[in-house]
């Protein structure tokens, strides 16, 4: 991220809504001087601020933190992230992957080992946690024996979801060379004081195509499958909607929440020790009875 490139971006986009440094600042809650000190490259918006900020500019998270406009209607699809998640027993797994190995529109990536520490902000005033906001921000670690990603990623749910819709989410990632991982550790960690909240790792088995991708994701207590739309010209939801019809999945019995609150539920109810740290080897909770049904006809 480029501080100069977004106080620029910052500056082009008040002008344009007609926006005094002061007007931006009231909405914001922050002093002139402070919006002064953004354009000018001085200091960068608090992290908490962000979404806000983009939203009173008329621009995507994206564009701001890259201090570059794009398209409409590739930020819009870009931006947003709409995807349902459902959970089963880990002795399902391996039904779950070989059947989707049938589906000859999907390709099959391949299975990876996944590694996520999740942060809050230092202060808590401006928790990503808090209701107002409801966000996290995590890095994590992609890898199996030919690849190696490392990414941090910033996504915020879009209000509290119906029985009948699909999940969306604001998100913005960013990817960084795996050999700093450890050297963003510290800048974290050590230099902005962020707050580790918990951390996680599971195996990820990926299918994809060019307009979905579905994943099976293996948790240390339990097994989800997450279908996400990826297509940058069709309605997300019928993409969705399609794929669960093949998997015999209904929409109104999908999971609206993350992974944290499924393993909390699953803790409360099992009186099982809930961790922050959640990994393989710890005594954790268990997914019991929650079968995978094959349907009888593939579409």
């Amino acid at each position: 991220m480029n501080q100069n490139n977004i106080g620029k971006i910052i500056s082009i986009m008040r002008k344009e809504k007609h926006m005094t440094q002061r007007e931006l600042a009231d909405l914001l809650y922050v002093t002139d001087k402070t919006v002064s000190r953004w354009e000018t490259g001085v200091y960068m918006p608090d992290l908490s601020t962000i979404p806000l900020l983009a939203e009173i500019l008329g621009i995507s998270t994206y564009e701001l933190l890259t201090g570059q406009r794009q398209e409409k209607n590739y930020t819009q699809k870009n931006n947003v992230e709409s995807e349902v998640r459902y959970y089963y027993s880990l002795s399902e797994e391996q039904k779950i992957v070989e059947y989707l190995k049938t589906f000859s529109d999907l390709e099959y990536k391949g299975k990876f080992y996944e590694k996520t520490i999740q942060y809050d902000h230092p202060n808590p005033e401006y928790s990503f946690y808090s209701k107002d906001i409801d966000a996290r921000f995590r890095v994590r670690i992609t890898e199996n024996n030919e690849f190696k990603k490392c990414m941090i990623s910033y996504k915020q749910r879009m209000g509290k979801v119906s029985a009948n819709e699909v999940n969306t989410e604001k998100e913005v990632e960013v990817s960084i060379l795996p050999e700093e991982y450890d050297n963003l550790i510290f800048l974290l960690e050590g230099v902005l004081k962020l707050k580790l909240v918990e951390s996680y790792e599971r195996y990820r088995y990926v299918f994809s195509n060019a307009d979905v991708e579905i994943v099976v994701d293996v948790y240390p207590f339990a097994l989800a499958i997450e279908i996400e739309n990826k297509s940058l010209d069709k309605d997300p939801k019928t993409v969705i909607l399609y794929y669960l019809q093949k998997l015999g999945l209904s929409l109104e019995d999908s999971y609206k929440l993350s992974w944290d609150d499924k393993y909390e539920e699953l803790c409360v109810e099992q009186n099982i020790e809930k961790y922050n740290i959640v990994e393989f080897g710890k005594k954790m909770p268990a997914y019991l009875n929650f079968s995978f049904h094959i349907p009888n006809k593939e579409l």
